[in-house]
């Protein structure tokens, strides 16, 4: 997911496809709808958001929470940087 003020850095050429997607985490099985693909990637739409369960280590104990994904970026060092709720 592209941040609304960034520009975006495409690689390839996106294609519009509609189509029924499915994508795994380690416990879950989600579906989606496609927007659009290029040889590098894909943009898909989701009914709800993407639930996420993590540890946070707070006062030298893992506190868990479960959350959910609100934006994904590309950083220009290539590393992720993701935005979640909770």
């Amino acid at each position: 997911m592209a941040d609304s003020g960034n520009q975006e850095k495409r690689a390839a050429d996106r294609q519009l496809i509609e189509t029924e997607v499915t994508f795994h985490t380690e416990d879950d099985i989600y579906m989606a709808e496609s927007v659009d693909i290029s040889n590098t990637g894909i943009r898909i739409v989701t009914d709800n958001p993407i639930d996420i369960r993590i540890q946070i280590k707070e006062d030298d104990k893992m506190v868990q929470y479960d959350a959910q994904l609100v934006w994904a970026r590309l950083k220009d060092d290539g590393t992720m940087e993701y935005g979640l709720k909770y």
